[in-house]
């Protein structure tokens, strides 16, 4: 898959405070509300705290209170229950499931680096922040999660060639990665690379559809390029 945007378009200026109704900023993941029923057990989470039956030396099935052991899901297991969950509280789940699982490498370094990367940010030194995550990169090239850093990072600097490069080295690392598929679709919009962006657009939807915003701006832009082709 290459979602590039034109030589011809990167040479526009872009608005870096526009943004598209429903999008967060690139990289900003909104943290649940105290209360928030995505931080509820759903039905399958209950099941697995179900205590497990046991024979007994009679033949019966006895209780034993210990649930049963049950092998962790892989990232296909997460990403297909999220492309078929049933509504927005089980999504956010998976969701935060998978964007921690995918902020770990192999590498304890990479992790560090990741981790003074978040720091930064949480101070709002974006300066220190970038540094680190372009030192990341160049150390872990292929830990997808330091690339989408850098992405975010070089988008808050109006450097979109770095963003955009950033965000296609995480798709060829992490081709379901469904924030990165939402955000290139966000930054093609931006430079009117409508047909890229749709595509974009669709397989994030395809992965989650539950990305906020995602369904209003697909159905716009399939009005816009219609009998275009994508």
């Amino acid at each position: 898959m290459v979602l590039a945007a034109s030589a011809g378009a990167w040479s526009q200026q872009i608005n870096p405070d526009r943004r598209i109704p429903g999008l967060p900023p690139l990289g900003k993941e909104q943290p649940p509300e105290p209360g928030d029923p995505a931080d509820q057990p759903d039905d399958q989470d209950k099941d697995k705290q179900q205590p497990n039956a046991a024979p007994s030396p009679d033949g019966k099935q006895r209780q034993t209170g210990r649930p049963t052991p049950r092998a962790p899901e892989t990232d296909d297991q997460l990403l297909e229950r999220l492309a078929k969950a049933p509504d927005q509280r089980a999504a956010r789940r998976i969701e935060r499931e998978l964007r921690a699982r995918w902020s770990h490498s192999d590498s304890p370094s990479a992790d560090l680096l990741l981790k003074r990367v978040d720091q930064a940010l949480e101070a709002h030194d974006e300066d220190t922040a970038l540094t680190i995550a372009q030192k990341l990169t160049e150390i872990a090239p292929d830990f997808a999660e330091g690339w989408h850093r850098r992405a975010t990072l070089a988008a808050a600097k109006d450097d979109f060639q770095d963003a955009i490069d950033s965000l296609r080295r995480v798709l060829a690392l992490q081709p379901k990665h469904f924030i990165a598929l939402a955000e290139l679709g966000q930054i093609l919009e931006e430079f009117d690379d409508k047909n890229r962006a749709l595509e974009a657009y669709r397989k994030a939807k395809e992965l989650d559809p539950f990305i906020d915003g995602l369904e209003d701006r697909i159905r716009q832009l399939s009005k816009e390029v219609e009998g275009q082709g994508i």
